[in-house]
């Protein structure tokens, strides 16, 4: 008799085992099922681009459909340096750093990070991608669109195309006469004779200075500049800019 119960007990033991794995293995099932299930039905989204916008300096002019505003800019398109609009080829004068300045205005030279004044070849591209891969890189578009084939300059270069010009050549040779390789900072730093933009003297040729940029004073209130890779050379109201000072260029005779 006590047999017959051992079985019997054993036998239930054993179902009740069999059906807790069966709940166990099937709740399982249902958990996976559900986990994949939920998966599916709601994919992890990708990532969305955000295209970067072109950075503009917070102390540019107000820039709208492609175009810096309250600027001018030059109607003509020549790449020939004119020598007979300067007054004194001898020497590196104020009278003639302000008609070279109108003349890259006039005929619309482009920017280029670290160029002065050549004209924008391919090779001469390569040679500033290479050297300025952000500074130029980031806008090879632009450049490329704007610019090829023109005569191109940066802010520093643009005087120091005028200083480097040789007259008997016709070319702009790099560091020709007296004029130094020096960036913005240097002009201001070395220059003899200075002051705060607001004691600007009526004196055309002079160089003004703001942070990180230089320009040419023509008189009258207005001012010649490179001003950046999609404006190029521009002319400008010297009340509507950041200039901080105005110096003269140390390399530049002035009466």
């Amino acid at each position: 008799m006590r047999t017959k119960n051992t079985a019997r007990g054993r036998i239930v033991i054993e179902l009740c085992l069999v059906v807790v794995l069966a709940l166990a293995f099937t709740g399982v099932l249902l958990w996976r099922g559900g986990v994949l299930d939920f998966a599916a039905a709601t994919p992890t989204p990708e990532p969305t681009a955000v295209p970067s916008p072109t950075p503009i300096p917070d102390d540019m002019f107000e820039w709208r459909e492609g175009e810096y505003v309250h600027v001018e800019y030059g109607e003509d398109d020549s790449l020939t340096i004119d020598r007979d609009r300067f007054a004194d080829l001898d020497t590196k004068n104020a009278a003639d750093l302000v008609e070279w300045a109108k003349m890259a205005w006039e005929n619309q030279w482009g920017y280029v990070w670290g160029t002065f004044g050549d004209i924008l070849t391919e090779d001469l591209l390569y040679e500033k991608l290479q050297q300025y891969p952000e500074g130029v890189g980031d806008y090879e578009d632009v450049i490329r669109e704007k610019w090829m084939g023109r005569r191109v300059a940066d802010c520093a270069g643009l005087i120091k195309s005028y200083g480097w010009y040789d007259p008997d050549s016709g070319a702009i040779l790099y560091r020709y006469g007296e004029m130094k390789d020096w960036g913005t900072e240097e002009f201001y730093e070395n220059a003899q004779v200075k002051g705060d933009i607001d004691t600007l003297p009526e004196e055309p040729g002079l160089v003004l200075h703001g942070n990180g940029h230089v320009g040419v004073y023509i008189g009258g209130g207005y001012a010649i500049e490179a001003i950046a890779t999609a404006g190029g050379v521009v002319k400008t109201r010297v009340a509507d800019r950041p200039w901080l000072h105005w110096l003269e260029c140390p390399f530049i005779q002035y009466d």
